[in-house]
């Protein structure tokens, strides 16, 4: 009966067991039996110094503690995998501080393993488990000096940003039934990083968008953070004006303290929008901002204050904060290329200030952006197409804004920028739209248009300014039904696009073209809230208001439009307009001309 009563002693000791998630790592000193054979042993000494001095100091600086000394090794389990990584760093550069003061046969070496899973903890604070076992079997994998843990390791660390990982496939552990996914952990820089080779039509600027971080700081509240993130990158993902890094690159920045010189030296990110978020399930205020990375300088910042289930179910306010977001990028560079000289620009810089200088439509700044192009078209000879192809645009809408005194002149010109263009890149969708939009407004040559237009949508039917501008080209001909369907899956396609003016207006014309003059009216004046200097939209709106009976607001506009473009006429505007040849151009002239525009 003694016997009996002292074997279930034990069982009372592990009564109260406590399941949990923790990171396990075990380490040991290689060789010890050869480094540990005498008591004066210097080995020991340091080694048992060192010991104390993880406990004491070093373990609980990475959120761990130690479980156990095995007199040759330890064990301990920490919060989370990238504290454990960091400590296990940690721990091999202290020691080899140590062994510089050691004679070479004394030196110390450890190897060790990292796994990650749910431990039962019991009364004297000993851990249990399968995970503490596959804890150690990692740890026989490692060679003196290394680091080896589990696939669920690596995929809790942001790889190039913790650590870097060797693969050493699925690994058959002692006592483990199923074969074990291991990885070789590395310090970052261990191994050179490959960028890939910059191609001219990436020259967008690239935009991180970092996870949002809780003020509460509670790691259990991070999911909304990822959740507002994820809702941002997919908004400004339809911009066709921004390269935007995917959210699983992103995530690992989730919840740390990071440099935003790390943050764009890890992701090649030229911008950084990150931010912080107090609220509940119900309702949620996030207060964001955008820095660009190369100069620690926020350029733009905003509160949204928002219900939850509003911003999960009613995309517009989501693409709302993306395009105030995106034309703050737009705006940035543009006064950078204003206060700047020209040569000390980035190729981006130089590309997105034209961009935006162009839809400014001041003829300043208009002219100002082809010095960009051109200074941008010298620097990269090799692969011109980009720039290119937005030099034609450019002398295109010189000739929409009248801003020319040889029409003939900017047709040369800008076919002879896409031709080259599209001699460097065949494929190039920006080229080939900017030879439609060229061939359209400028030669009237609207069969070839439409065949640049229609190529350009094989190779990406989402590119919005191909629909746009094919739409537009649909109108010219009289099309209307086809107009409308373009134009506004152009508009879809383009919801925070900064120059959406140009957009609405062109969409206000196909209308126009299809007799639904209320919805052109309504996006006429949408697009001139914007811009009005865009005369296009002017001549738009005078005919839809015309048309709606609007007799004495038609004439307002058509004067407006004389204030802009003092010698429009009717047969001047037939003599470019690519609609002349067909019956809905001459009747949109006649159609300007009751509205007041001098015969």
């Amino acid at each position: 009966m003694q016997a009996a009563a002292e074997y279930r002693k034990p069982v009372r000791l592990f009564e109260k067991w406590e399941n949990r998630q923790k990171v396990i790592l075990f380490a040991d000193v290689v060789g010890s039996a050869r480094l540990f054979t005498t008591a004066d042993n210097a080995s020991i000494g340091a080694w048992l110094s060192f010991v104390a001095y993880l406990k004491d100091d070093l373990l609980p600086e990475h959120d761990g503690r130690l479980v156990k000394s095995l007199g040759d090794g330890i064990l301990a389990e920490i919060e989370h995998a990238t504290s454990a990584v960091r400590f296990a760093m940690r721990l091999t550069a202290e020691l080899a501080k140590i062994n510089e003061q050691l004679p070479a046969v004394n030196r110390l070496q450890v190897r060790i393993g990292i796994d990650t899973g749910d431990v039962l903890t019991t009364g004297d604070d000993d851990i249990y488990g399968s995970h503490v076992n596959i804890a150690a079997r990692l740890m026989s994998l490692a060679r003196p000096g290394e680091i080896v843990a589990s696939a669920e390791v690596r995929d809790a660390l942001a790889s190039e940003l913790d650590a870097e990982f060797e693969d050493l496939g699925d690994c058959h552990l002692k006592n483990v039934a199923e074969t074990v996914r291991a990885f070789r952990v590395h310090p970052v820089g261990t191994h050179p990083s490959i960028f890939p080779l910059q191609q001219f039509e990436d020259l967008f600027p690239t935009v991180a968008i970092i996870p949002f971080t809780p003020r509460s700081r509670s790691r259990d509240n991070y999911v909304l953070g990822e959740v507002l993130a994820e809702e941002l990158i997919v908004a400004l993902s339809r911009s066709s004006e921004l390269n935007v890094i995917s959210r699983l690159s992103t995530t690992g920045f989730r919840m740390r303290n990071i440099s935003l010189a790390k943050i764009s030296e890890t992701l090649q990110a030229d911008f950084v929008l990150s931010g912080t978020y107090s609220g509940d399930a119900n309702h949620v205020i996030l207060d964001a901002e955008l820095a660009d990375a190369k100069t620690g300088r926020v350029i733009w910042s905003d509160r949204l204050s928002e219900e939850v289930p509003t911003l999960l179910s009613d995309s517009s306010v989501m693409y709302q904060f993306a395009k105030d977001c995106h034309a703050a990028i737009f705006r940035s560079e543009v006064q950078q290329a204003l206060s700047c000289p020209m040569q000390t620009l980035d190729a981006y810089s130089l590309l997105m200030s034209a961009i935006g200088l162009i839809y400014r439509l001041s003829r300043h700044h208009f002219e100002y952006a082809a010095e960009l192009l051109d200074e941008l078209i010298h620097r990269s000879s090799r692969q011109p197409a980009m720039a290119l192809a937005w030099k034609a645009k450019w002398h295109v809408l010189a000739v929409q804004q009248g801003w020319t005194d040889s029409p003939e002149r900017e047709k040369s010109l800008a076919l002879s920028c896409t031709q080259t263009a599209l001699d460097h890149d065949p494929t190039n969708v920006t080229a080939l739209v900017s030879e439609g939009f060229a061939l359209t407004n400028l030669a009237h040559k609207l069969e070839e248009a439409e065949q640049r237009y229609n190529m350009a949508l094989e190779y990406n039917p989402n590119y919005a300014m191909g629909r746009l501008l094919r739409g537009t080209l649909f109108a010219f001909k009289g099309a209307g039904e086809e107009a409308v369907k373009d134009t506004e899956l152009a508009l879809r396609l383009s919801p925070i696009d900064p120059y959406r003016y140009f957009f609405l207006s062109l969409a206000a014309s196909a209308c126009v073209t299809a007799e639904k003059y209320d919805r052109a009216l309504e996006f006429a004046n949408q697009s001139l809230r914007s811009n009005r200097a865009h005369t296009s939209t002017l001549r738009a709106k005078a005919v839809a208001e015309m048309r709606l009976g609007h007799t004495e607001l038609a004439a307002r506009t058509i004067s407006e439009l004389r204030e802009r473009q003092p010698d429009l006429t009717v047969s001047r505007w037939l003599k470019n307009s690519p609609s002349a040849q067909f019956q809905v151009g001459k009747d949109f002239a006649e159609t300007l001309r009751q509205a007041g525009l001098p015969p």
